[in-house]
């Protein structure tokens, strides 16, 4: 038990001070190449690497305008990161109208017109980047009409409705896409994400990275 808590100790420590080296390198980076300093910062920063960067930031105060901005713009990354997987899963997902209205219009057309109207849709709903299409097909599933339902998708693959699944129901299957599309958050949590300052950070980063 004892030797357990030693190594675990000792495993700690060896990432608290790899963690340490990091914020140091990423510090100093700054000197030689700037925008080495924001590839290597950790994140979350301890109290003590925090204490070091802000000491940096005293003695080199042209550093901290860039050090905020990133360190701002990696937060709201993450915070969208969090509410994407919040909204992965089709039940949690709101619907995107236009974006909807438009796409449901496509997959009817395209079953029409590239099976020759072999395959009929019963039902197709979309969301906000994912889309379900529910299509009339024999039971049991034969290989004949799969490979139509493959030709549909790889169709669909060029209207940028990647294929993700299909789940086989009594007398039809449901065809399950995700589309290669931003997330379409509602007013107020895009006015959270895309604050007016994060441009402002976006387009000092770009003039450092290019230094």
């Amino acid at each position: 038990m004892a030797l357990k808590f030693q190594l675990n100790l000792q495993s700690v420590t060896a990432q608290w001070l790899i963690c340490s080296l990091l914020a140091v390198t990423a510090i100093f980076a700054y000197q030689a190449k700037p925008w080495l300093a924001f590839a290597l910062l950790p994140e979350p920063m301890t109290q003590s690497q925090l204490k070091q960067a802000n000491d940096f930031e005293a003695k080199h105060p042209e550093a901290a305008q860039l050090i905020h901005a990133y360190l701002g713009i990696r937060a709201l990354m993450a915070e969208e990161n969090v509410l994407l997987e919040q909204h992965a899963a089709w039940d949690d997902q709101d619907r995107d109208d236009g974006w909807a209205d438009a796409t449901e219009y496509l997959l009817a057309h395209l079953a029409v017109t590239t099976t020759n109207n072999e395959l009929r849709i019963l039902d197709s709903e979309c969301r906000n980047t994912l889309c379900q299409v529910k299509l009339m097909a024999p039971t049991p599933l034969t290989k004949e009409f799969t490979a139509k339902i493959l030709d549909y998708a790889k169709v669909l693959k060029a209207g940028e409705l990647e294929y993700a699944d299909l789940e086989t129901l009594q007398g039809a299957v449901l065809l399950k896409l995700k589309a290669n599309k931003r997330y379409k958050f509602d007013d107020a949590t895009t006015a959270d994400l895309w604050p007016a300052e994060r441009e402002q950070w976006e387009q000092e980063l770009k003039t450092w990275y290019t230094k």
